[in-house]
């Protein structure tokens, strides 16, 4: 495949593109089912509603790329590192998450409904109008992310850290907190959200 090349509605299916290049490309309701894309690089290269049913992306480098409304169903990204990169409105189905990086990301309106990420790196995300329903995010790093408008019922967040991370009130009612870090002023939200009643000493009436 050529540098700069643009791509719309190719099938690349069930091809070995074991350690491929794409720089500055663009790839268009393209399919990658069942592609081998393990050690993936890309740069500022853009996947546009493009499906990602099985493929294999392990070990891949993703610096400063767009895959936006794409679909990842039984997708492989174990060592996968998302750097600089928008995922906006794209959905992960019974993917292999685990271990998985993303740095300085858009994740807003992505759908990651269940999936095992205990330990995932997410630290200033943005996750805004995500689903994150029954997602297991135990031990992940979700200090300084944006959850504001996530969809968390069951959503595990045991031992998260949580600390600077912009999280609505639903949050704390509906999702699994146990043993999460957070800062002073989320313990406070926490509580008022539970409907406890802070007090200063002072007699209550």
């Amino acid at each position: 495949m050529a540098t700069s090349s643009t791509y719309e509605n190719e099938t690349f299916d069930d091809e070995d593109l074991v350690q491929r290049e794409f720089v500055d490309d663009e790839f268009i309701s393209c399919t990658f089912v069942d592609a081998n894309l393990a050690e993936l690089s890309t740069l500022r290269t853009t996947f546009t509603g493009c499906d990602f049913t099985r493929a294999n992306l392990g070990r891949s480098s993703l610096r400063s790329s767009a895959f936006r409304n794409c679909t990842f169903d039984g997708t492989h990204l174990p060592a996968a590192v998302f750097t600089d990169c928008s995922l906006m409105g794209s959905t992960f189905n019974n993917c292999l998450m685990r271990p998985i990086e993303f740095v300085d990301c858009d994740l807003s309106m992505v759908s990651m409904g269940g999936l095992k990420m205990a330990g995932a790196a997410l630290a200033g995300i943005r996750l805004t109008d995500a689903n994150l329903s029954g997602t297991d995010l135990t031990g992940a790093d979700l200090s300084g992310a944006d959850l504001t408008g996530v969809r968390a019922g069951d959503t595990i967040l045991n031992e998260a850290d949580l600390r600077g991370a912009k999280i609505p009130v639903a949050l704390w009612l509906s999702a699994r907190v146990a043993g999460a870090k957070v800062d002073s002023d989320q313990a406070i939200d926490f509580a008022l959200a539970h409907g406890l009643r802070l007090w200063d000493g002072t007699p209550m009436s």
